[in-house]
């Protein structure tokens, strides 16, 4: 085998690539169990349904207004799942409100598949995004390099956000001491509300962003919130930096398992899971597991 291949410019952009998708996904997913302590496996579904938003938008207008617009749509049902769905389930158990969180993505599939149908939809880059350039003396996709670029981009805007506005200080706070701050009189349900609003914004930007860097099919959901799950639990749950780093980790593992060892790169990520969970259980960064 050619080692090069290993470290070629192609390789190390095609996982950035596909860590900043994981990102954006996982930074939403975060955010949620972050300040309501629930993971959320409609995430997925959320996901799945932004990227055929994105695909419909996109045919009635353009690809870039498919890029506001559907994150904005998704916040919509963010307010819906916060009002009807968490905010209700408050007091039952962890567990009782991640079954609903799942039986509601069983609900949304088939939903997509009544509105959109079942064969896979294909998505083209718009024209300022075709077509592929030269880096570093390898031909790369425009969009992909693209794709990079936004996915980093929003996570750091996601960082100044956390850790330079107020609402961003309190959400840390409630993340991490929620009693605490409820007691210094910050306004929880308020805050729970832009949060999850925001996080499932992510889902649907994370959707769009996909259309043309993948296919949009039923099954993008599921596998992809398998993903987005390894990434929240090896970055340490709650955390946001350690979601991105573990992100640009497992796009790494990923792109390198195929490359390595293309019959088994499936495993690749459960290994890297498994590795992690045993050296550090809490995770990269400040995870709620001890």
């Amino acid at each position: 085998m050619d080692f090069s291949q290993l470290f070629s410019v192609a390789q190390f952009a095609n996982a950035l690539a596909l860590a900043s998708l994981l990102t954006i996904l996982a930074s939403g997913l975060a955010l949620i169990f972050g300040l309501r302590d629930v993971m959320n496996f409609a995430h997925g579904a959320l996901y799945m349904l932004g990227a055929y938003l994105g695909f419909t938008v996109g045919r009635m207008l353009n690809f870039w207004a498919a890029l506001v617009l559907v994150p904005l749509i998704l916040a919509v049902v963010g307010v819906a799942f916060e009002l009807l769905v968490l905010r209700p389930l408050q007091k039952r158990s962890h567990m009782d409100v991640a079954l609903v969180t799942f039986g509601l993505s069983l609900v949304i599939g088939p939903l997509v598949h009544k509105l959109w149908g079942t064969s896979p939809l294909s998505i083209e880059a718009p024209a300022l995004l075709a077509g592929s350039v030269d880096l570093l003396g390898t031909r790369y996709p425009v969009y992909r390099l693209f794709l990079i670029a936004a996915g980093f981009s929003t996570c750091v805007a996601l960082a100044v956000w956390l850790k330079f506005t107020r609402s961003g200080m309190y959400t840390r706070a409630v993340s991490q001491q929620p009693h605490v701050a409820r007691m210094m009189g910050v306004n929880t349900d308020r805050l729970s509300l832009m949060v999850v609003c925001l996080g499932t914004a992510f889902a649907g930007l994370a959707g769009v962003l996909a259309g043309p860097y993948l296919s949009v099919d039923p099954g993008m959901g599921a596998a992809i919130l398998i993903s987005s799950l390894i990434v929240v639990v090896v970055g340490g749950l709650g955390s946001i930096a350690g979601a991105i780093a573990a992100a640009v980790v497992y796009g790494f593992t990923q792109v390198i398992g195929a490359v390595l060892f293309p019959s088994v790169a499936v495993l690749a990520p459960y290994v890297l899971l498994f590795v992690v969970l045993l050296w550090r259980p809490q995770g990269f960064g400040r995870g709620r597991v001890a």
